[in-house]
């Protein structure tokens, strides 16, 4: 069976990251296919990182990866798709402008 692998960069998201991952978990929740979210944190200066490892405990399909600074979206894509279990890749926004 094919694994799902959505793949989220966040800087300074932290307003988004408890709507972003209920969400998404709603919606991957309906899916007859496993799924995991890695979300990696771009060197977020707010509180998204904190936020996150909230969330991380309460959803086990959450895996986070974090930058000690800001490397841009490209270095932090290529780090999730690097990580990524999954046979499907998909890559989304974290700023709630995609539905999931």
């Amino acid at each position: 069976m094919q694994q799902i692998s959505i793949i989220i960069p966040v800087y300074n998201e932290q307003d988004n990251v408890d709507q972003l991952c209920a969400q998404l978990k709603q919606a991957l929740d309906r899916l007859e296919l496993p799924w995991e979210i890695i979300m990696v944190d771009d060197g977020s200066t707010d509180d998204t990182w904190p936020r996150l490892k909230v969330k991380a405990a309460q959803i086990p399909h959450l895996r986070l990866i974090r930058f000690r600074r800001n490397f841009g979206q490209t270095a932090a894509m290529a780090a999730g798709i690097h990580h990524a279990r999954g046979d499907i890749i998909i890559t989304m926004d974290a700023d709630l402008q995609n539905d999931p």
